[in-house]
C-alpha cells in the first residue's frame, strides 16, 4: 500500500472533493423537495397539462364515402380537460384518406374519405389527448 500512495493528497484536493460531494447531494435534496404545490400560480398558469393525460378514442364507421367533402369524425375531451394533441387513423392506409385533422375547443376533429368504393364501409379511429390546464389562450382553427 505504501507504493501506491507515495504522498498525501494536497489540502486543495481534499477541499475540492468535499465541495464535489456537497454539490452532488445538494441538487438531489432540492429536487426531492420541489413539488407541484410549491409552484407559484404564475408558473402553474404557464404549465400545460398539469396532471394526468386522458386519451379519448372514438371509432367511426364511414359507410358512404363522399370524395368531394369527406365525412366528419370527432373525439371529445371530458368536461374540464383541454385537448393538447390528437390524430386520425384509417382502417386501410392504402385506400383511406384523411383530408384534415385539427384540435377544436372540445376535442379533436377531421374529415376523412374511405377509398374502398360506395359499398365499402371503413372504420376510422379518432384520438384526442386531453389534460387539465389552468389557462388557455388563442382559439383553435375553424373548420
Amino acid at each position: 500500500m505504501r507504493k501506491f500512495m507515495k504522498r498525501r493528497p494536497s489540502g486543495a484536493m481534499i477541499v475540492a472533493v468535499i465541495a464535489l460531494v456537497m454539490a452532488m447531494t445538494g441538487g438531489a435534496i432540492a429536487a426531492k423537495q420541489i413539488k407541484l404545490g410549491s409552484l407559484t400560480d404564475g408558473a402553474k398558469n404557464k404549465t400545460v397539462g398539469v396532471g394526468k393525460l386522458t386519451y379519448v378514442t372514438q371509432s367511426h364507421v364511414v359507410p358512404n364515402p363522399d370524395p368531394t367533402n369527406g365525412t366528419e369524425v370527432t373525439a371529445t375531451c371530458p368536461s374540464g380537460l383541454k385537448v393538447i394533441g390528437g390524430g386520425i387513423k384509417g382502417e386501410n392506409p392504402n385506400e383511406d384518406f384523411v383530408f384534415d385533422s385539427y384540435p377544436t375547443s372540445t376535442g379533436w376533429k377531421g374529415r376523412v374519405y374511405s377509398g374502398g368504393g360506395p359499398t365499402v364501409s371503413r372504420t376510422f379511429v379518432v384520438t384526442a389527448i386531453c389534460a387539465p390546464s389552468r389557462v388557455v389562450s388563442g382559439a383553435p382553427p375553424s373548420s
